[in-house]
């Protein structure tokens, strides 16, 4: 599905300037010798009934790149086929210096990876019907791509740029715009593709900064994480996304988000959010200041303790079993502590009974922590 940069080049060049295709089709599918993905290409008006045979042509295809070069044409249509590409998990592209106007970028933005170059030219306006010679809006055309933006999961800022442009205008979407409003896109550059992961958009700076602000605050007596990597990463995110949007924006952004973060710790409690959160940023490849488990590896011995120090998924379940642990020891009241604490070897016995297998390990920690849920360290 992901269009590689060793012969994407070369398929373009097939689709856009000609070479070994003759055939003109509005909508053809086109195998490449030695490409496992077979490319579809989409050119010209969008017309009546190009939904369908769209749909027709691609049945059965569990992968797809769609090249995309349309002046636009019929909103019903362009959403039938943009419906088509999403379920089928097919990915979109336009090409440098390529347009794809109106309906064409309704097409382009249901991909689940959405490839566009600085200079590709992906434009949008208002849906409108003819009425005596003159172009007035479709308020029930505006309707439907508001939904269907909506079901692709775009922010309302988004939609909005969508339709704010009049008939005869277009507003044009660059990478960085669409930085700004949340689409995620694989910016092409030759035979390079920097991906979203490379270039995040400002909803991921928004969803990380929130995440850090919860590691330094209700997840620090659970993770005991480094407090300068973690102020560090919390202040470059804070910086990044004021930057890409403004100040007043960048704060509109995140703080919807923080309510969000309360309702979770209502639902599952700060214990497993804190775990899940660390988890989240380390997916992402981000600074968690969680960097080895509750004890020094240096020391590990047994299969166990070198299983958890090589598994960095385990750090930060084995660094908060252990801060309940000492909360515990120092702070419970001394006949409840004596049970606890005999519930807590019987739990280490199971544990190293795991010995190496980090999936035993995981299974034994997700099962304790989930019994100690309801837990909260005071900070």
């Amino acid at each position: 599905m992901v269009l590689g940069a060793k012969w994407l080049g070369v398929a373009l060049g097939v689709l856009l300037y000609g070479g070994t295709i003759t055939k003109a089709a509005e909508i053809e599918k086109i195998d490449l010798p030695g490409v496992a993905v077979p490319l579809i290409s989409l050119r010209g008006p969008i017309e009546q009934g190009d939904g369908e045979k769209f749909s027709k042509l691609t049945d059965g295809l569990d992968r797809a790149s769609v090249i995309l070069k349309s002046p636009g044409g019929l909103v019903k249509e362009a959403l039938q086929i943009g419906a088509t590409i999403r379920m089928s998990g097919f990915s979109t592209m336009v090409a440098a210096d390529q347009e794809c106007f109106s309906a064409c970028g309704l097409i382009w933005v249901s991909g689940v990876r959405r490839y566009m170059s600085d200079t590709s030219l992906i434009g949008f306006h208002a849906a409108y019907r003819e009425e005596n010679g003159e172009y007035r809006e479709s308020g029930v055309a505006n309707a439907e791509i508001g939904s269907y933006l909506t079901h692709l999961g775009l922010r309302i800022e988004a939609i909005r740029y969508f339709t704010a442009a009049g008939p005869d205008d277009f507003l044009l979407l660059t990478p960085d715009r669409a930085r700004m409003l949340g689409i995620e896109t694989y910016r092409v550059d030759g035979g390079n593709i920097t991906t979203p992961s490379a270039n995040p958009t400002v909803d991921v700076y928004a969803d990380r900064f929130v995440s850090y602000s919860l590691l330094q605050s209700r997840c620090a007596p659970f993770l005991q994480p480094d407090p300068i990597a973690v102020k560090r990463a919390h202040e470059a995110t804070f910086a990044e996304g004021s930057q890409l949007v403004g100040g007043d924006k960048w704060i509109e952004l995140w703080t919807p988000l923080l309510d969000q973060v309360k309702s979770q710790l209502n639902e599952k409690g700060a214990l497993l959010l804190c775990v899940e959160t660390e988890a989240h940023l380390r997916g992402q490849g981000q600074e968690t200041g969680v960097e080895g488990p509750s004890f020094p590896c240096a020391d590990a011995a047994t299969p166990t303790e070198l299983s958890l120090c090589q598994t960095p998924e385990l750090w930060a379940k084995d660094r908060a079993m252990n801060s309940i642990y000492m909360w515990i020891r120092n702070n419970v009241e001394k006949s409840v502590r004596k049970r606890l604490l005999a519930v807590q070897r019987l739990w280490l016995k199971d544990r190293n009974n795991c010995g190496g297998d980090a999936s035993c390990l995981n299974a034994i920690y997700d099962q304790r922590l989930n019994e100690l849920r309801a837990i909260d360290l005071p900070s």
